[in-house]
């Protein structure tokens, strides 16, 4: 990857974690009860946040033809080894509707909660076992469930603050 085209990705991926964070930081105002953060601005958040978190894990792991080199390239600038919890947000995201679908069918005629802040158990517990889950944020484990994927969303924030601070400290060596 050429220098220019380099620095570019750097700075998406430096951006895409600045959204991820922001996301996180609306989600926190509604779970430490900020009188203007709402139920429906905590979920548009956590939404930005799985989007963020899979357009990081894009970047920096396609598989798409023509993005191998550069997400190679792109890994070790930002000291990325192994496997992550992010891949998991772009599974999530990039197959959506078709997890949609089957999910509305599989949950027919059960008893469905849907964006909802709390603890999984306490789910289980109110609802029975037999619920099923399209939106769920559990603020104790600090988990996302959607249409039963389970999200560990404290894992991906502590990998997205890794590659920011990798990135910026590059950055500012320069």
């Amino acid at each position: 990857m050429e220098v220019g085209s380099l620095q570019m990705q750097v700075r998406e991926v430096l951006r895409q974690c600045d959204y991820a964070l922001e996301a996180v930081r609306g989600m926190n105002a509604y779970l430490a009860g900020d009188a203007s953060a709402t139920v429906t601005a905590f979920w548009a958040h956590s939404q930005n946040f799985v989007l963020s978190a899979g357009l990081l894990a894009d970047l920096l792991g396609a598989e798409r033809r023509g993005w191998r080199k550069e997400s190679k390239e792109l890994r070790h600038y930002f000291g990325v080894t192994g496997a992550w919890h992010l891949k998991d947000f772009a599974d999530f995201y990039r197959d959506y509707a078709s997890q949609l679908e089957n999910w509305s069918v599989e949950a027919a005629g059960g008893m469905v909660v849907d964006a909802t802040v709390m603890p999984f158990e306490k789910v289980l517990a109110n609802y029975g076992a037999s619920a099923r889950c399209l939106r769920l944020f559990d603020p104790l484990t600090f988990k996302l469930y959607y249409l039963d994927t389970e999200l560990d969303v404290q894992a991906a924030v502590d990998e997205i603050v890794r590659l920011y601070k990798a990135g910026m400290a590059k950055l500012e060596a320069r």
